[in-house]
């Protein structure tokens, strides 16, 4: 794992990296894939997530998104998710 700084996706700025992601999916054919939307978007924003992170990710996530009632709802879960992940990641690191 490479170094992490998760509190990239805690700044006051979340709720139009929330919306700017929900804009992309709705601009993407009905099955968009939102958690792969959502991880692409994560890494772009972030210098020191590179692919096999994102991977990673991809494979711990366990996100439910049917149980939201809007799409800027899914992102947040799936945000939230990803920052809690990467908060623990960061916690190994400087345990380590």
């Amino acid at each position: 794992m490479s170094c992490r700084r998760s509190e990239d996706l805690s700044q006051p700025t979340t709720s139009r990296f929330v919306e700017s992601i929900a804009t992309t999916v709705r601009g993407q054919s009905d099955s968009a894939d939102v958690e792969a939307v959502v991880l692409r978007a994560v890494a772009q924003r972030s210098d020191s997530i590179d692919l096999p992170d994102i991977l990673e990710l991809r494979s711990l996530l366990n996100v439910d998104g049917e149980q939201t009632d809007t799409l800027e709802e899914q992102v947040t879960t799936i945000i939230s998710a990803v920052d809690a992940e990467l908060a623990g990641w960061d916690c190994r690191e400087a345990c380590a």
